[in-house]
């Protein structure tokens, strides 16, 4: 498959295949050197370690989305054909998106603390489904035990959330967990980062309220908070669980720091898709 998206795409191309985790970002790197364009084939995971291997001066991504949840590919219209693939990198056009600096990484999408992440961890251990049907596979397999964790998190200098949550959710772009809609009102060009923090809960409660995440309707049910800022820091005094882009990342046994570098990934792409509908294309080569 990916032979013919190369065959299609005008010009010099070079293939290069992951081995292992990680190879992706050193991939990126290297083929950043001398290329005008790097194109990840994948899902949210090598989209992540590509962006981390190209930044924090990248040159233009575009994505070929063949994972499981494809929560990055959902912001754009991305290319899914050979034939689109070479009709996106000859136009040359797209989306300047905001990137989340970590710290010790980069993330495009989304991070999630707590149940989110251990969800995203039993999803790992699912193989034989694809999108939200993995991901509502995996919820009940975290449902079987729901840390009590207090969090402080920091939004802009100022304390905004103390207290034991079920999960804290930050968003650069809307969706995570192959269709819930967590931030739904994050939009990874508007130079903000997103936070959803759910407060700790019943496990009947969270299956009550999940649903309505799935289409982002959960923003006015009690025990829900949403967060704006800049600048985002969550510290506890517990190891917590933790996924940046979906990738699981273990007990983190000390804070998060987040801060926001607005319109710094290139991302070609056919038009701006159901999350970006409105915002114009570019030039990006």
């Amino acid at each position: 498959m990916v032979e013919s998206y190369a065959r299609a795409v005008p010009g010099e191309v070079e293939m290069l295949w992951t081995q292992r985790p990680g190879h992706a970002a050193e991939l990126a790197r290297r083929a950043a050197a001398g290329s005008q364009v790097v194109c990840a084939v994948g899902g949210d995971g090598t989209v992540s370690e590509v962006v981390n291997g190209l930044m924090p001066d990248p040159v233009p991504l575009v994505v070929v989305p063949t994972g499981s949840g494809n929560d990055f590919a959902s912001l754009v219209d991305c290319p899914t054909s050979p034939a689109e693939l070479a009709r996106v990198i000859e136009a040359g056009a797209g989306i300047r998106m905001d990137v989340i600096d970590c710290g010790d990484r980069w993330c495009a999408n989304s991070i999630g603390i707590g149940f989110e992440a251990m969800v995203t961890y039993h999803s790992l251990t699912i193989h034989n489904m694809r999108g939200l049907p993995l991901y509502l596979a995996a919820v009940f397999k975290a449902l079987r035990s729901l840390d009590r964790i207090r969090y402080t998190v920091d939004v802009d200098g100022r304390v905004v959330s103390n207290g034991e949550y079920l999960l804290i959710s930050i968003g650069n772009g809307p969706r995570a967990g192959g269709g819930f809609y967590i931030n739904p009102r994050a939009t990874p060009v508007d130079g903000k980062i997103d936070v959803c923090a759910a407060q700790r809960m019943s496990r009947l409660r969270l299956l009550t309220i999940l649903p309505f995440a799935i289409g982002g309707g959960h923003l006015e049910k009690r025990g829900i908070e949403f967060h704006r800022g800049e600048a985002i820091t969550v510290s506890s005094d517990h190891p917590f669980p933790i996924h940046i882009d979906g990738e699981y990342l273990g007990r983190r046994d000390h804070p998060l720091h987040l801060k926001m570098v607005p319109k710094r990934l290139p991302v070609l792409c056919l038009r701006g898709g159901r999350i970006l509908r409105s915002q114009p294309l570019e030039r990006l080569l």
